[in-house]
């Protein structure tokens, strides 16, 4: 059985630097950073005050015939509605003339509507009652069952909820579904908003979290880099429209990118999640990515650039630094490393889908966005090329890894020219 090649078609970003394709590729060339003090909730007695907030975020202003009542939906939820609809716009799919049961919805979320699970927790000790919605918006695949039913994409329907890389995991396994010939299309979402105020607390009390720049937030962000201080929260959605490569090219869709390859991989060996004394084990994260790179059917000597999960965690940027330094071996110093979480900070799926975005900017555009922040290498990230001013050069494929919390579970996609 031949198996469908597949591409994106289109994209939608909701990030803190800028919403929709131009501004957001505009603000991650210039390396214009997202971070602020949290206003989402309130800080007081948090050691990490400060977050990249998706600001002035109007769910009508990128679906005008939303009714009024979805504006009261889970902030997350919002995002995804939102992100959809640019993704489908930018597109310029037909979806009558595609048929709208071959084409299906994929969510990916690490923390779903848990602030709106919260809010009912208080609203139930306060008022003894909750409203009719409440049960709805507690499943995590509540984000997904409203794709599917405001844009009326009626096929398959599914939600990945595995931590920061379900973005790149939905991605990967929406691709499946079109390569096995279920769909001929799948709007792919990850979302997530993560500056809710005991998600703060668990993760500064897990000692993921910088704190050491509270004052000056537009530098906390650090990947790779020895002054860094751990993750800095945020918020946001990436969506991608992906298609059949055959269907795309017979109605004369724009590529951004060919998605060649996605591989996940666990680590295994009946190990318990330590905050402080974490197992850093390379080899899931090396089989992640050289999956990917095998199942492209590159070699390692043919990727020109990676889209790092560079998070600026103290302890898995440089896990990660060792996994590609065993990857690419003698090769490493040559190949150009970037991380968007320098600009968007991480958080969950939507970091996941909007690296997967990016990545496929980079190949359409010929453009490699700066790591910022990024001043001296940690010398236990070894021989990376961080690249930290904007570059222009010709990249045929690259490569998009995520970690998820804990050094349980690996990600990875690899992107080419269309």
């Amino acid at each position: 059985m031949e198996l469908n090649r597949v591409v994106v078609t289109g994209v939608g970003p909701v990030s803190a630097i800028g919403t929709g394709r131009e501004p957001f590729w505009a603000a991650l060339r210039a390396g214009t950073h997202g971070f602020g003090p949290i206003t989402l909730c309130d800080t007081e007695g948090l050691d990490s005050t400060i977050a990249a907030e998706v600001k002035d975020f109007d769910l009508m202003t990128h679906l005008p015939e939303a009714r009024p009542s979805m504006a009261e939906m889970p902030r997350m939820v919002q995002f995804a509605l939102a992100a959809g609809a640019l993704a489908l716009e930018d597109s310029a799919i037909d979806l009558d003339g595609c048929g709208r049961d071959r084409v299906g919805v994929h969510v990916g979320t690490s923390i779903a509507n848990l602030a709106t699970s919260f809010a009912l927790q208080d609203a139930l000790q306060q008022y003894h009652r909750a409203p009719a919605h409440a049960a709805f918006f507690g499943f995590n695949h509540s984000a997904a069952c409203l794709v599917s039913a405001t844009f009326d994409l009626r096929g398959p329907l599914h939600t990945a909820t595995s931590g920061c890389n379900a973005g790149l995991d939905a991605l990967g396994h929406a691709a499946k579904t079109i390569r096995l010939g279920e769909a001929e299309a799948m709007l792919v979402i990850g979302a997530d908003c993560e500056v809710v105020r005991e998600i703060v607390y668990a993760l500064s009390r897990s000692r993921s979290l910088a704190t050491r720049y509270n004052d000056t937030p537009a530098i906390a962000s650090r990947p790779f880099d020895a002054e860094r201080d751990g993750n800095v929260l945020g918020e946001g959605a990436g969506a991608l429209l992906i298609e059949a490569e055959d269907h795309a090219l017979a109605r004369g869709a724009r590529v951004y990118a060919r998605l060649a390859a996605y591989r996940s991989a666990a680590a295994g060996e009946d190990r318990e999640y330590s905050h402080d004394r974490p197992v850093l084990d390379a080899r899931p994260c090396v089989r992640a990515i050289g999956g990917a790179i095998a199942g492209a059917g590159w070699s390692r000597d043919q990727v020109d650039v990676v889209n790092a999960n560079g998070s600026s965690s103290k302890l898995y940027d440089r896990l990660e630094a060792q996994a590609l330094g065993e990857v690419f071996g003698e090769r490493l110093p040559d190949v150009p490393i970037y991380s968007i979480k320098s600009m968007l900070g991480q958080h969950g799926a939507g970091s996941s889908a909007l690296q997967a975005i990016s990545a496929c900017l980079s190949v359409y555009a010929d453009e490699i966005p700066p790591t910022i922040n990024h001043d001296v290498l940690d010398p236990a990230c070894g021989p990376l090329q961080v690249v930290t001013e904007a570059r222009t050069l010709p990249i045929e494929r690259a490569l998009v890894h995520a970690i998820g919390m804990g050094g349980f579970y690996y990600s990875a996609a690899a992107f080419e020219t269309g």
